[in-house]
């Protein structure tokens, strides 16, 4: 019987911890569609969480019939978010730690040892992929990991490169001159490919680089032998902190949902929790 569920979703990285309040239908894989975000949030990590407006989402509905689900790669920060949890009034929040109690089979070699976030990823591009079909998810964080959902539906693992912001990093900790540049500066304008002083030297090889690297994994993956057999090309998905950066480079090869880590952790919560 179909009905729907509010959640409230909150994802903690190493950098930032996002908060989003979503509308899923249920049964999740019967409608073939994500859980709907209603509001989304995101905060660095050492800044205070604004609960009272995230309270304000759920307007006049009861919080009480919000279910709450808290994961990420940064243990330290979900427990700041499970300690200050007595200053809302929503319900305690299910703690997703255990990836093995995820509805995906996961074919590495070690696969306790793969991202959270990754994972999160994989059973959001299950709901949405035809049957049949992979699929290919780019997300672009601190890291920016290329990874493949096979045709059956499992994790099959996939590539990490460093993202804007740890390249930056990388480039300004390591050398003796280079400045630091900010994400931000990339969202401001386009960067220019040819760089005619250092500070668009840097910004080119950051965004030009990253896009390429992106693009050529994406390419090599689509042609790999996992998907030789398959009627119909993988479905690739963009998301992450930097996905809108590269979304208008890579409109016509991609999806671009860039909240999917955390519609993926409304379901694996729903899985859970039990809910059909």
């Amino acid at each position: 019987m179909a009905h729907s569920l509010k959640q409230l979703a909150i994802d903690v990285g190493n950098s930032r911890i996002k908060f989003v309040l979503l509308q899923t239908e249920f049964p999740v894989k019967a409608c073939r569609q994500l859980p709907l975000v209603e509001h989304a949030f995101s905060a660095p990590l050492e800044e205070p969480v604004p609960w009272t407006q995230i309270q304000n989402w759920s307007g006049d509905q009861p919080l009480e019939h919000c279910q709450s689900v808290v994961a990420g790669s940064n243990p330290r920060g979900i427990k700041k978010i499970v300690t200050d949890w007595s200053l809302t009034s929503f319900p305690p929040p299910i703690e997703v730690l255990n990836t093995e109690d995820f509805p995906l089979t996961i074919d590495v070699d070690e696969p306790r040892k793969v991202g959270i976030d990754r994972l999160l990823n994989a059973v959001a591009a299950n709901t949405l992929r035809d049957t049949d079909q992979g699929a290919i998810i780019v997300d672009t964080g601190t890291a920016t990991t290329v990874d493949v959902v096979s045709s059956e539906g499992h994790f099959a693992g996939g590539s990490i490169l460093p993202g804007f912001e740890l390249s930056a990093k990388s480039l300004h900790d390591y050398t003796a001159l280079l400045p630091l540049i900010p994400v931000s500066d990339l969202r401001q304008q386009e960067p220019v490919v040819l760089g005619k002083h250092t500070t668009n030297a840097i910004r080119s090889g950051l965004f030009w680089g990253q896009l390429g690297a992106v693009r050529e994994l994406i390419h090599q993956l689509q042609n790999h032998s996992l998907f030789k057999t398959c009627p119909e090309p993988p479905l690739v998905l963009l998301t992450g902190g930097g996905s809108s950066l590269l979304a208008p480079h890579l409109d016509e090869l991609v999806r671009f949902e860039p909240l999917l880590t955390l519609q993926g952790l409304a379901i694996v919560a729903q899985e859970i929790s039990g809910i059909r």
